[in-house]
């Protein structure tokens, strides 16, 4: 007999329990349940104490509870530590860690702008395209508005995060200007 033979026994009374007993882990699970029920570490074992005893299926149930709360734990130490990260991140002053934003932008703005340069001067040489550098002088002035207000949205959602406030997303909007709430 396997430990997934008894995964449908366990599973009726604690069902992360029994699916747990499926996977690649269901022998170390099986002798963790066998151990807290008081019996010998097989699947007949614990599919007997299942089925005969009732203060077996209250004991999987608690067994089943405190490993839930231990994984909440866990899981909240990780997002606890996690946002301690971004907290520190935010707070540091570095220019290593925020100039580079600046750096970046100006470049590509630079970048930008001697690109648009060229295309201009290049219309009023003689025998240019002009209509098809107009097209590549839209083109780069729409690629330099998209970053502009992708930036721009950015850091005002940054400033809402840091006075504590959730941005409102697209949907939120349609929903108060569909609902009259936010005309």
């Amino acid at each position: 007999m396997d430990w997934s033979d008894v995964a449908e026994t366990v599973g009726k009374v604690a069902p992360a329990a029994g699916s747990a007993l499926y996977g690649p882990l269901g022998a170390a699970v099986g002798r963790v349940i066998a151990d807290q029920l008081g019996v010998e570490q097989s699947p007949e074992a614990v599919g007997q104490a299942v089925q005969a005893d009732p203060e077996a299926a209250v004991k999987l149930r608690e067994i089943e509870a405190g490993a839930q709360a231990a994984e909440a734990r866990e899981r909240t130490k990780r997002l606890e530590a996690v946002n301690e990260t971004m907290r520190a991140e935010l707070e540091a002053k570095s220019p290593l860690k925020s100039g580079w934003r600046g750096a970046t932008g100006w470049t590509f703005a630079l970048s930008c702008a001697g690109i648009m340069g060229s295309i201009v001067w290049a219309m009023f040489q003689p025998g240019s395209d002009k209509p098809e550098l107009l097209g590549h002088a839209l083109v780069m002035f729409g690629i330099m508005a998209t970053v502009l207000g992708i930036d721009i949205n950015r850091a005002g959602r940054e400033r809402l995060a840091t006075m504590g406030q959730q941005p409102d997303t697209f949907m939120d909007a349609l929903k108060a200007r569909v609902s009259g709430k936010g005309v």
